[in-house]
């Protein structure tokens, strides 16, 4: 019996089409004017392990549309560096810079980062998690 993180069985992706798959979802996700142009990228059973967005294509489209979302972009701040990415098998992680106020100092910044990882299946968007907590 093979499991689906069994190296034996799982696909090596190609790590520049997977980084240029990533970016061109968030950036479609990001902006819920163009969020719909993401759903040939994403598959239709998209599992979500974010606990405030349920699982599906359809639920993340419809996310990029609520109050919840408009707080997640408002609190993004990434920084003008580039992403980075590490993948191993069907898996790619997306380490995001971000340079937030600095709360002993509003006047500074400091650097932080944010992960998040997706499982590529068939050259779409399978499964994603990231570190969100559990909002009210």
């Amino acid at each position: 019996m093979t499991h689906a993180n069994d190296p034996a069985t799982t696909p090596n992706l190609d790590s520049a089409a997977a980084s240029a798959l990533v970016q061109k979802v968030m950036g479609l996700l990001v902006d819920p004017d163009t969020a719909e142009q993401a759903r040939p990228f994403l598959t239709d059973a998209y599992i979500q392990h974010n606990p405030n967005i349920v699982s599906g294509a359809d639920a993340i489209i419809d996310w990029t549309r609520s109050e919840e979302a408009e707080r997640a972009r408002s609190g993004m701040r990434p920084a003008s560096d580039p992403p980075m990415f590490v993948h191993e098998g069907d898996k790619i992680v997306m380490i995001l810079p971000r340079d937030l106020p600095d709360p002993k100092d509003p006047s500074k910044t400091y650097r932080t980062y944010w992960f998040d990882m997706w499982r590529i299946e068939d050259g779409k968007l399978a499964e994603h998690w990231d570190a969100a907590l559990r909002e009210v």
